[in-house]
């Protein structure tokens, strides 16, 4: 354990450096045409046939969920309808483009809305969708990777089976603080908002229990005819660790156990999430009409957040938005800053032919993280309804999903950012392996100050994947769940030696817990300097551990550190742990930055041992820091961005891609973490690998 500023930071054997972080504002995202002024944009249409057209004739598309079903690395997509069979689609992401897959070939009600989760805890996500006003059910649906196959449909399962119609908006999130996440979700008929308790045995269940948490208004009741609320998030507003709901136009606080307090925030609501505008204590927070017209507005707190009249509210357009049922935030040209789009609905009335709403426009809204937007207008003239943020190329950037309501259906359109040329960077591709995950302990302060602020802020950046470096006090299950609602997936965790040694058992059950595929170490205890008897015993204790491991189906690994490449015979001590560590147990993680600072060639190290590696540390280092040392440690100033320093990261990258690294992990544990990731994104896309 280290003490700094306070702070008692668990040193997981990442590396013995302590770093300061600021907050990281703004979640990845993309634009829409090339009316953008930082990125082009390349329109996919089912109209043009570049995609599948949406199957059964609907002219009602309600429902769009984005998420990796098929755990490849690269979005799909979902379409749900409710006026023909059948009521759910999968557009799968292949190597040529997208084919469609029948989740539910029946004829259901789906309503807008829907969540995606890891129901059954099986590594893949699921999918639920309400019944629209015509429907008193709640569905879920069991994906059953890797078993896919076009014609058979997923198995549906019930949530909830009776009660009152109309179910627009659901979301995931630990609001209880259990380690396992529960399912909240509107009843509009009930006008009521529900929590749903994932039952031990959800293939089982007939029903999930459920406990209204609130009832009335928060929303768009008595405007324009509109008798129902809508728009769900999650979020820790105030920062107290308890994950708060946001549902209409009130902030709902978690106050302990399966109490909310109700906190209007504005007169009318729909579609709401949070983020970092500006700097400030509090999150703030924008609001959509939604299905109604009304002002897009951000709310920030001047004071007590509690207080309604402490939520001021700025508008960023000049005249009311007419039916925003779209709503998304992100970083859109990646400035580190906060952005957001919006966009209306063309057309409502599934009888009538004509548009009510033949201006309906798209914007965005760059923000300057101080609380200032530029303005600019995307596309007027195309209707918008559920719009998703995905990268469904795989090329490292996100993309946009869109699909009308009732106008010009059925249809699907995707909006690729930087077009369909070959994937680069950050994504999954036939020449590179795999997305680049983040490895936590780059974000360490944040952590161990809010464990779910440090999960928003990596899900911030564009994050999937990441590597653990340890849990922070909460259990592991519990740190699993909260990882979910985050849409982050676990691959790794590093853990002390001394607990490889004494109990492997422990971390395996731990590591089992958390739904890793890896278990390593990555620093060894030694004093002066590291010799044939330290690296003798580790040998020792690295093919235990690995086999104990490896009955439980987890693979351990050895992540080099600088000071194991003491001379020994022809070559190094890190050659003999390698050597004489069995293969079968034991697998390593290449740190690039204490690869090259010991005064060693990534390269040359990949290419000396092959199949003996399959995880990726990639970071920079400062030019003019001196090299050759032994000693494991160095300034944490000495991190760079990727592309900034003096290591090859392209070279190493090829490398690590030729011999065939499963995962890769973005590390920087500088004081300036949050400009510099941003950054380092950048320069990874524009690899070539």
């Amino acid at each position: 354990m280290q003490t700094q500023r306070g702070i008692t930071i668990p040193l997981i054997g990442v590396g013995h450096r302590t770093v300061s972080i600021a907050v990281l504002l703004g979640l990845l995202w993309c634009g829409l045409t090339a009316l953008a002024d930082d990125a082009k944009w390349q329109n996919l249409s089912s109209k043009k046939g570049d995609l599948p057209a949406p199957p059964g004739g609907s002219t009602m598309q309600t429902g769009a969920l984005a998420g990796d079903f098929d755990n490849d690395g690269i979005s799909d997509f979902i379409l749900g309808f409710r006026q023909k069979p059948p009521s759910l689609v999968w557009y799968r992401r292949m190597a040529s483009g997208w084919d469609q897959y029948v989740i539910d070939k029946d004829y259901l009600t789906i309503e807008a809305g829907g969540a995606v989760y890891d129901i059954d805890g099986d590594g893949d996500l699921d999918v639920v969708f309400g019944g629209d006003w015509q429907s008193a059910q709640v569905w879920w649906w069991e994906n059953p990777a890797p078993d896919f196959d076009k014609q058979t449909p997923w198995k549906r399962h019930l949530i909830k089976k009776d009660g009152k119609n109309q179910h627009h908006d659901q979301v995931f999130g630990d609001f209880l603080g259990t380690g396992k996440s529960q399912l909240a979700f509107w009843n509009q008929g009930a006008k009521t908002i529900f929590l749903a308790e994932i039952p031990d045995n959800p293939r089982q269940a007939d029903g999930w229990p459920l406990t209204p948490i609130y009832t009335g208004s928060a929303g768009e009741e008595g405007r324009s005819g509109f008798k129902y609320a809508e728009g769900m998030s999650a979020y820790d507003i105030d920062l107290d660790g308890k994950v708060d709901l946001l549902a209409g136009n009130t902030w709902f606080k978690q106050t302990g156990g399966k109490q909310f307090k109700a906190i209007r925030i504005a007169e009318v609501g729909g579609l709401i999430f949070a983020g970092y505008f500006k700097p400030g204590k509090y999150q703030q927070i924008v609001i959509s009409p939604g299905d109604a017209d009304g002002p897009l507005r951000w709310y920030e707190c001047t004071g007590n957040p509690e207080m309604p009249a402490d939520l001021v509210g700025h508008d960023l357009l000049e005249r009311n938005t007419i039916h925003c049922h779209s709503l998304q935030l992100g970083d859109i040209n990646r400035d580190g800053h906060l952005d957001i789009f919006a966009a209306e609905l063309a057309k409502w009335h599934e009888q009538q032919t004509e548009p009510d709403n033949p201006g309906a426009t798209g914007w965005m809204f760059y923000g300057d993280g101080q609380g200032n937007f530029r303005k600019t207008e995307l596309v007027k003239g195309q209707g918008w309804h559920e719009a998703r943020l995905r990268d469904f190329d795989g090329d490292g950037d996100l993309d946009v999903l869109n699909k009308p309501y009732t106008w010009e259906t059925p249809r699907v359109d995707v909006w690729l950012q930087n077009g369909t040329g070959p994937a680069k960077g950050t994504g999954a591709s036939q020449s590179y392996r795999g997305p680049v995950g983040l490895q936590l302990y780059s974000l360490r302060d944040i952590f161990s100050k809010n464990v779910p602020l440090g999960m928003q802020f990596t899900r911030n950046f564009g994050f999937v994947e990441v590597e653990l470096a340890g849990t922070y006090g909460v259990p592991a299950d519990k740190f699993r769940a909260m990882l979910a609602a985050y849409g982050l997936k676990p691959i790794a965790n590093h853990y002390p030696y001394e607990s490889y040694a004494k109990d492997p058992e422990s971390i395996a059950r731990e590591a089992k817990s958390l739904g890793l595929q890896y278990a390593g170490c990555a620093w060894i205890p030694h004093q002066g300097d590291f010799n044939e008897k330290n690296c003798r015993e580790v040998i020792s204790v690295f093919n235990k551990a690995g086999e104990v491991l490896a009955r439980h189906g987890l693979k351990f690994f050895y992540h080099n550190h600088g000071y194991e490449f003491q001379p020994f015979g022809q070559g190094t001590l890190f050659d003999l742990l390698v050597t004489e560590t069995k293969p079968e147990f034991v697998t390593c993680e290449m740190d690039v930055f204490w690869t090259v600072h010991p005064g060693h060639d990534p390269v040359k190290l990949l290419q000396r041992y092959p199949n003996r590696w399959e995880l990726f540390h990639i970071k920079d280092m400062r030019k003019g820091t001196k090299t050759g040392l032994l000693t494991g440690s160095t300034a944490v100033t000495n991190d760079v961005a990727i592309g900034t320093g003096q290591i090859n990261v392209k070279a190493a990258l090829r490398e690590a891609q030729r011999i065939g690294l499963k995962h890769y992990f973005l590390e920087d544990e500088s004081p300036t973490v949050v400009e510099q990731v941003p950054q380092s994104l950048k320069y990874l896309e524009s690899l070539s690998w």
